[in-house]
């Protein structure tokens, strides 16, 4: 396996990717409805291209095949991750957090910030083991239907070095 920026050839597999993971990890927590048309608005083929020209997105792939990716996006106080995902068939072996690493290289300086869905266990422990606190409560809406999220974050890099003494490569923190 490996990982890279997400590029135009990725579209169909990453959007493969997006519709089985949604439907394995909402389904239960969202109407059947709800999750075919965040699918279709969020993971259709031009709201993929231009989440690629935007330039956040990484894909793991084995082969020729798209596994998984993850959406990351720069704003004023963090790095939001917009999406992660992973072919339900290869959870759990380490696609997920080689995806967020790549995301958390967008900005080294800023935290890191991820919306939840309330019940989205195997999401909330997938964010907790790497590093990840829970943070505020959101209520929304999707397509009609009430939702609730917790939105989880993990300190900028800089910021752990110099918690830990140490940089991520074994040099003096920054100060």
């Amino acid at each position: 396996m490996s990982g890279r920026k997400g590029l135009r050839e990725d579209l169909l597999g990453i959007g493969r990717v997006a519709e089985a993971a949604h439907w394995a990890s909402y389904e239960g927590l969202l109407r059947p409805e709800t999750i075919g048309r965040l699918v279709l608005r969020e993971f259709s083929p031009s709201v993929l291209a231009r989440r690629l020209l935007r330039g956040g997105v990484m894909v793991v792939t084995a082969g020729d095949e798209v596994v998984g990716f993850a959406d990351g996006e720069i704003t004023p106080d963090a790095v939001h991750l917009n999406a992660i995902a992973t072919d339900p068939t290869q959870r759990r072996r380490g696609i997920g957090t080689a995806l967020l690493a790549g995301v958390r290289e967008l900005s080294d300086a800023l935290p890191t910030a991820a919306d939840v869905l309330l019940g989205n266990l195997e999401g909330e422990q997938f964010l907790e083991v790497n590093g990840f606190v829970p943070g505020e409560i959101q209520h929304g809406s999707l397509f009609s239907e009430d939702v609730v999220e917790r939105r989880w974050w993990r300190e900028a890099v800089a910021d752990l070095e110099r918690e830990l003494g140490v940089a991520s490569d074994g040099r003096e923190p920054r100060r």
